[in-house]
Order: structure tokens, then sequence, then C-alpha cells
């Protein structure tokens, strides 16, 4: 169960710096002299003087409530395998250092054991959906070969001939059949990219490109925080593990959270959660917006909503009809076009916005974007005009920008 409810913690950060704010500019303001000209005519020295100190305050004042507004903490939240863990890994690129050898040495390990748990995964499902009779024997001598291999028991790098059959099982037609129905079972859709150039990946002097260690997947367990200065302001970005199991550790970074983004992914509409195979993934992400958005803690927290991975989903929507999926049978039954993948967008839009149950005067605003979250320019775009909205709106509660 998520952890929001009476024993929470309310976060009064925001309410409690402009009530900081108000008092300082207030006692500013109450000083005496505090009205008219600095140096206006009849005015004694002593007046000047008190003038212009009640002005030197009002300033601080305005320079404090700026300097504590310079931080500002976004929190990325979202179901597993959304796309997360992606987007933090293109701030890092944004406005970071970028990735050092060490962390490309560190990728090239983890995009190893992507290729090797994900044909081992393909291969599983060659035998559970009974695709057994699509292949010859030496290939399913080869499949159980490949099984028995232990997560860092090879490198790919070193061992050319591994590398090469897992080239050979990829193109097996049993492997393909069960790629074709990888909704039925737990596998990493973007991986393709890998299996695809397992030639290059396998190579001894492989060095993991930035669409590669973007497309890389490393369960995130705990809490990974990262600092930038964006716009002379400080970022503080928080990226929490997205599994059931570790929603639980998300209430210890809620207090003084300016903006959320929430990321979901459009292309799962028909997979299961890899914790509950009963779990469709899209209604899991669904249920979950749902208590984030109209969690008190977050009445004047921004929702920035990223329906991720929409270039998976244009591929997936040509063969797979929403409306095909048990729980989305009404996508049909209001006469939208099936196979059309910017009614699906809509579609799914819709449905977050729908789970936005808050009310005026308090209605809070959700800004949805599409993205593709391994592509570094239009993460940059949208990430751009969300940072605008939160510097206004900072900005404009502190009372010096209209």
């Amino acid at each position: 169960q998520f952890p929001f409810g009476p024993g929470a913690e309310r976060s009064s950060g925001g309410l409690n710096r402009e009530r900081t704010r108000r008092l300082l500019v207030g006692r500013a303001h109450r000083q005496p002299g505090a009205m008219g000209n600095c140096c206006g005519p009849g005015m004694s020295p002593e007046e000047r003087e008190k003038e212009q100190r009640s002005r030197d305050i009002q300033k601080q004042a305005e320079r404090d409530y700026y300097k504590g507004q310079e931080e500002i903490k976004l929190l990325l939240l979202g179901a597993g395998e959304s796309g997360k863990s992606t987007v933090f890994k293109q701030m890092k690129i944004l406005y970071g250092a970028g990735f050092s050898a060490d962390d490309k040495a560190n990728f090239r390990t983890k995009i190893h054991q992507n290729v090797l748990t994900g044909i081992q995964a393909l291969c599983t499902a060659v035998m559970d959906l009974g695709l057994t009779g699509e292949t010859d024997d030496d290939a399913l001598e080869l499949m159980d070969e490949i099984l028995n291999i232990s997560e860092g028991q090879v490198d790919l790098s070193e061992d050319k001939d591994i590398g090469n059959k897992l080239s050979s099982l990829w193109r097996d037609p049993a492997i393909q059949a069960a790629w074709d129905r990888r909704s039925e079972f737990h596998i990493i859709e973007s991986h393709a990219a890998y299996f695809e150039k397992m030639d290059v990946i396998c190579a001894p002097n492989y060095e993991p490109s930035k669409d590669d260690i973007l497309a890389s997947r490393v369960r995130t367990t705990g809490v990974i925080q990262e600092e930038y200065m964006i716009w002379g302001s400080k970022f503080v970005i928080i990226d929490v593990g997205g599994q059931t199991s570790e929603r639980r550790k998300w209430v210890h970074h809620f207090d003084a959270c300016q903006a959320i983004l929430f990321v979901a992914a459009l292309s799962e509409y028909d997979q299961y959660l890899f914790e509950d195979n009963t779990k469709n993934r899209m209604v899991d992400a669904l249920e979950l917006f749902e208590k984030i958005c109209n969690e008190k803690l977050f009445k004047e927290t921004h929702m920035i909503l990223f329906l991720n991975k929409r270039d998976l989903f244009e591929q997936k929507i040509q063969h797979t009809a929403i409306s095909s999926v048990p729980f989305f049978e009404d996508y049909a039954a209001e006469g939208r076009p099936e196979n059309d993948k910017d009614a699906g967008m809509e579609y799914f839009k819709d449905k977050f916005m729908e789970q936005n149950k808050t009310k005026a005067p308090f209605r809070k605003d959700v800004f949805a974007h599409v993205t593709c979250a391994t592509d570094t320019n239009n993460v940059e775009h949208i990430f751009n005009a969300c940072k605008a909205i939160i510097l206004k709106d900072t900005l404009s509660a502190s009372g010096f920008m209209a």
C-alpha cells in the first residue's frame, strides 16, 4: 500500500518560506519613514537614513528569499521500468559532466548483462510458450547451454564464441516467435537495439555509446540524487525505485518538493508487472498517478507527466490494438480508430488526466508531455518548458514577480 495517510508528515516547506518572506518584507515596510521617496524634499537627514535602512532591509529580505529559492527539488516518480532512470541519465548528459571512462566501463558490464539476461528470457519463453517446434534440436541445445550461464560467469567481450551464439539465437525463428509474444513474459523491449548489434557489443574494444547507455537497464533500489545548476538555480533531482517494494521509501523525500515528474510508459498497455504478473503495467501506473496527484502533501506541488516510450508505442500499436487489452475495451467503444498512434496517445493522456480529482479553487494543473526518454533533444526541449513553468511560478509565489 502506498505510504500516504494519517501517519505521513505534511510538507510545509513552501508555506513556511512564504510566511518568512512576507514577515521579512512586512518588517521592511513597517520601518519608520518607509513611505515616500528616499531623497524626497523636506526629509531630515535622520529620516533619509531611516528610509534608506528600510529599503536595505527589504532588499536583503528579497535576496535571502531568492537564495532559498535557488534550490528546486524535483522528484522522479513512476512505476518500475517506465523510464525514470533514463530521464535521470539525460539530466547528467544535459546539465552534468556526462559519463566518465569509469562510468562507461560500468555501463559496458551492465549492457552485457542486459544482453545475456534478455536472450535467456527469450529462451525460457520458447519453452514456456510451446514454441520448440519452430526450431531444430541444435538450436534447442544451444538455448539450454545459454540458460545454464550464470550472470557474471562470462565476459562477452572476452568470449567471442558466446557472443556468436547469442547472435545466432536472436535470429532463430523460435526466438523471434517468442519476441512477437513478448507481452506474455517479462523482457525489456528497448533491448532489441542491443540484440541487433551484438557483434559490436561483444567486440573486445567495445565502448558504449550514449544511446547504448541510455537504453541500459539496472533496477533502481534505494535513492539516487544529483544536483545541477540550471538557469542559475540549483536543481536537486531525485530518482527512486519504482517497483512496489520500493515505494515505501518515497515518503522520506516529499518535504519541500517543488515539482514531481511522473513517468509512465505508453508502450506498456499490454504488459504486466515484473513483481506481479497479474497486474497490468498501465493500470498500475494510472492507479499510482491517481494517489500521487490527489495527495494533500502535493497540494502546491507542480505535477509534470511524461508519457514515455513514444517510439515503442508507435511500433506496438501497429499490430496490438489497444481495445484488445481487457482493461481498455472502451477505446474502440468510443469510436477511436484502431492502430492510430495519435488517437492512442490522446486516449492514454485523457486516462491520466481523469485521475486528477482535485477541485476548484485548488484544482491542480497537470502538465503532460509525450516523450522518448532516450532522445536527448526531445528531453531537453520538454524539460526546458517544464523548468520555465517551475521557475516562473516559484517567483510569482514569492511576490517579487507579477
